[in-house]
């Protein structure tokens, strides 16, 4: 079996059928998954200096020369590569003195710090699947953004203590901003409420919490407090909504999730997407006492650091970005400076970043052509057995750039 990449489930039970050395079927795999197998050859990055291509020894040279030569290095990515190269990557910014961000700046980076920091409580998608009762979606179209997420862990499979799945074994919340694809599930044991203001739902069940009336959903809310009690094990998924809805501030989220926790065990989890972000989040933190946005050289975090505000400041003479494409998904305002300063791109695949980059150095596919650990959305470490073993890979890659530091 094999682990597949395609997200922070990171599903370990996908059986692949290799005929003339080539992939052609990805059993237990989702769509997103399956592609990643499946089109191994498709779209691969060469090596190339100012859009040309070259050897790779050269591409490799030229980057080490930007990289010594630089001042104000910036790294960004890492989502999409192993523990392994993302500890090189974090001593090659300590030795450089360097900038340090990746998505999660953007995602869902807060949540995995506050988890990190003990300031909510936690479990992992194997306990979910064998305990939960009451199972929310905050924020998060899980339908579409992590396929498996509800057939293989949560509502749907059973086990443990769940033998009766969600015909009876599970309740449904999804709260969003529309009736999303994992809204329109909300059916029998279930329910759905539209979310126009996430603090105040969240004041809601803190009302109905303290014995007072909620103001919004006055059916709905202690319903679902009911069947949180009945179940005695739920979880909270997290998601980009939830973030952005309550601004940054999550002093309220706090608060609720403590006062649930007296009348039965609820934990909290990330919704994310990016297949090893806690990964990076996790060894930052080791590392710093940070999750992402930080200065070796200022010893510190802070929002001037995330790498957006690095290319907005003029802050960064030189990015390295790993397994990311922030061309194709950062504002173009600042995107663009990407153009402007020496950009080397370490990436498996073609990117618009590539495009536009200094140098572009070619890597292997995390997992279908080279091994190592990741880390889960839920904090569990996956051990990656891959299809086939390609030589040039991240870590290869970013010990040839530590050799010049």
């Amino acid at each position: 079996m094999h682990v597949c990449t395609g997200c922070s489930c990171l599903c370990d039970d996908i059986d692949l059928k290799i005929e003339n050395g080539r992939i052609s079927r990805a059993y237990n795999a989702c769509r997103r998954g399956a592609g990643i197998f499946l089109n191994i050859s498709s779209s691969r990055a060469k090596p190339t200096i100012d859009g040309q291509q070259v050897d790779l020894e050269r591409a490799l040279q030229k980057a080490q020369e930007i990289i010594q030569d630089s001042e104000n290095l910036a790294i960004y990515g890492l989502d999409t590569t192993t523990l392994e190269a993302q500890r090189l990557a974090i001593e090659l910014a300590e030795k450089k003195e360097a900038f340090i961000d990746d998505n999660s700046t953007f995602c869902l980076g807060d949540f995995v710090e506050m988890i990190l920091k003990k300031e909510i409580p936690s479990t992992t998608l194997e306990e979910v699947k064998n305990n939960a009762y009451v199972l929310f979606y905050w924020g998060t179209d899980p339908y579409h953004s992590l396929s498996r997420h509800l057939s293989k862990f949560t509502y749907y499979p059973r086990g443990g203590k769940r033998q009766r799945g969600y015909e009876e074994d599970r309740f449904l919340v999804v709260i969003d901003i529309r009736k999303t694809h994992t809204a329109k599930l909300a059916k029998k044991n279930a329910r759905f409420l539209k979310a126009e203001n996430d603090a105040d739902i969240i004041r809601g069940f803190i009302d109905a919490l303290e014995g007072r009336s909620p103001k919004i959903f006055q059916k709905e809310i202690p319903r679902i407090l009911k069947e949180m009690e009945k179940g005695g094990f739920n979880v909270i998924f997290g998601g980009l909504g939830l973030k952005y809805g309550l601004g940054g501030d999550y002093a309220l989220l706090k608060e609720m999730i403590e006062r649930m926790n007296e009348r039965s065990e609820v934990y909290f989890m990330p919704a994310g997407c990016h297949p090893n972000m806690r990964g990076f989040n996790e060894l930052l933190f080791e590392k710093t006492g940070h999750v992402n946005r930080y200065s070796f050289r200022e010893k510190r975090s802070s929002d001037d650091f995330a790498f957006h505000r690095l290319l907005k400041n003029d802050s960064a003479d030189t990015a390295l970005i790993i397994g990311s494409d922030p061309l194709n998904s950062l504002p173009l305002e600042y995107a663009g400076k990407l153009s402007e300063i020496n950009t080397i791109v370490i990436d498996p695949r073609e990117t618009f970043t590539g495009r536009v980059a200094k140098v572009t150095i070619p890597s292997a596919l995390s997992g279908v052509e080279s091994g190592g650990t990741m880390i889960g959305a839920d904090g569990s470490r996956i051990e990656l057995n891959p299809v086939f073993e390609a030589e040039i890979n991240d870590e290869y890659i970013l010990k040839k750039l530590l050799e010049v530091v």
